[in-house]
């Protein structure tokens, strides 16, 4: 079935090039590793630009990944459905085209092997354009206290071989050598991963994830390895992009207990704008930053990082229930968390380990229903609030958008809403509704019109009060974040069945036990396995040296 109809084609020479040479596929099987193909064979077969190397090589893992998926598949039916996707791959190689078509083509006239354009998997984005300068990001890190990095590891001859540092560094991603990622950045500084090469690399640590659950096997420190340089290098690349931040006042209660005001607030929503409040940072329990703000970042994330059909349930993902959610669409949840929670850091000069997920999970808000439940439930508006107020944790939230207003649904602004200016001039309320009346009365309200992929970061305290209005048509998708600074008392470590990693194995295994052995479990058991993620979120998404 391998070689039947199409799949036959992926071992000829692509049709874009002059040369009608076939490669031997015994050959060609007979190169693989996890590396990929030597670069004595490489030569052989005619690649030797540097450039052509690392696509080439980049094209056959890819290849290589999928063959070895189907012949570590245990049953008809999962060889069936892998059976698919592998000729994807094939056709895409031979044919020099990514997975929306587009010929990649090559930078040399010489003979293009059945993986010469270095097509990606449609699961992920394209392959890495290896010409792509590498990111230098000026902005100071935030603060850490790191441990100081191992003694580097030496580089693999064949890769130490390649003339450009950009190439070395992507040509290591690409085979989840993290250690030789970690000797090229420690000995190269200014240098990051690129965008393509950094998504490669994420499409790597999937591939690597899929084939130990289909071997049923333990997860490799690489993965873990590989994702902390991925963490890293997504927060440089996002510090590049356009940031609209407004700094605030930060704001507290201005008096505790059942007042007239405290009862009201309690009992009423409407009166939620009316507490008297006072400058200061309640943060209970907590070490926040004495600055408040909210920032505005138009693309937080890339339509390929939020692509429903790539990440099937994104939309609807919550770590209590992952079961049926596959491996990917996990990851890359979070990783657009860890994104978040990195942003936030050098946003407000944090610590990175005092800083910690409470809750995060995709909503649905649906036009025409009403919210049941708590926070998750679907539901076509929300109502004005504090973060801070409805949990004394949260001290730093985020909300990441998955649809666009004017696209997939109509109203349902996020609105930021402030005591009017006094010297401000007056608004003709007459043609609005009572109810609108009285909510604008006396405020000034600042609505931002949500598109995908765009992300909301702001202090959870009362100078960020804010109310999401009512969905006139459709369905908007949302992910709401919220952070804590509280610590972690030391005690809850010891009572967990594996306490704090204190290896790299340990760390994979918390990724694997954690969010990704696809167990069924009860609801009591699930909550508590979320519970230990949250808890040990820094320890599984940074390396040793930052424990």
């Amino acid at each position: 079935a391998l070689l039947s109809s199409s799949g036959c084609q992926a071992f000829t020479a692509s049709p874009h090039t002059s040369s009608s040479r076939h490669i031997n596929h015994h050959q060609l099987y007979n190169n693989i590793g996890s590396g990929g193909p030597s670069l004595e064979f490489l030569e052989k077969m005619g690649v030797k630009e540097p450039n052509d190397v690392a696509r080439v090589r980049l094209s056959i893992i890819s290849v290589e990944e999928a063959l070895q998926m189907y012949k570590d598949a245990k049953t008809a039916e999962e060889r069936e459905r892998l059976l698919g996707p592998l000729r994807e791959k094939m056709m895409e190689a031979a044919m020099g085209t990514d997975s929306n078509g587009a010929s990649n083509g090559s930078s040399s006239a010489v003979v293009t092997p059945p993986v010469a354009a270095a097509a990606a998997p449609s699961v992920l984005a394209d392959a890495p354009k290896i010409e792509v300068a590498p990111i230098v990001v000026q902005k100071e890190e935030p603060k850490t206290d790191n441990k100081p990095a191992a003694p580097a590891a030496p580089i693999p001859e064949d890769i130490a071989s390649l003339d450009d540092v950009s190439l070395q560094l992507s040509t290591a991603a690409m085979r989840l050598d993290a250690q030789t990622v970690s000797t090229l950045l420690q000995s190269n500084p200014g240098i990051h991963l690129d965008e393509d090469t950094t998504n490669a690399a994420f499409r790597a640590v999937v591939n690597a994830v899929d084939r130990a659950e289909a071997r049923d096997q333990p997860i490799p420190p690489t993965v873990p390895q590989m994702l902390h340089h991925i963490f890293d290098a997504d927060l440089q690349h996002l510090l590049t992009r356009e940031k609209i931040t407004k700094n605030v006042t930060c704001m507290m209660p201005q008096t505790e207990g059942l007042t007239t005001h405290g009862l009201n607030y309690v009992f009423d929503d409407g009166e939620h704008k009316n507490l008297p409040l006072e400058e200061g940072r309640k943060c209970e329990d907590g070490n926040c930053c004495d600055k408040c703000s909210r920032n505005i970042f138009p693309t937080f994330a890339q339509e390929d990082e939020i692509n429903f059909d790539t990440y099937p349930g994104l939309n609807t993902l919550t770590f209590n229930e992952l079961e049926k959610v596959s491996a990917a669409t996990i990851i890359q949840f979070m990783r657009l968390i860890e994104r978040v929670r990195r942003t936030m850091a050098h946003e407000y000069g944090l610590d990175l380990k005092t800083l910690l997920p409470l809750q995060a999970y995709s909503r649905k808000y649906v036009a025409g229903t009403t919210q049941k439940g708590g926070g998750g439930g679907e539901g076509d508006f929300v109502t004005l609030h504090t973060d801070e107020a409805t949990h004394g944790g949260y001290h730093y939230s985020c909300v990441i958008y998955l649809s666009t207003q004017g696209e997939d649904f109509q109203g349902g602004d996020f609105v930021f809403n402030d005591p009017k200016d006094p010297d401000a001039p007056a608004e003709d309320f007459r043609h609005m509704s009572l109810e609108e009346q009285l909510r604008r009365t006396g405020r000034k309200l600042t609505p931002f019109h949500p598109t995908r992929g765009a992300a909301v970061i702001f202090s959870s305290g009362w100078e960020n009060m804010h109310e999401v209005e009512k969905i006139t048509h459709g369905i908007r998708y949302a992910v709401p974040a919220f952070f804590t600074t509280c610590p972690v008392p030391e005690a809850a470590y010891d009572q967990m069945v594996a306490g704090k990693p204190k290896t790299d194995e340990d760390i994979a295994d918390d990724w694997l036990h954690l969010l990704l052995a696809h167990r069924p479990e009860s609801p009591m058991e699930g909550a508590g396995r979320v519970r230990e993620l949250l808890m040990k979120w820094h320890y599984m998404c940074t390396p040793l040296s930052m424990h």
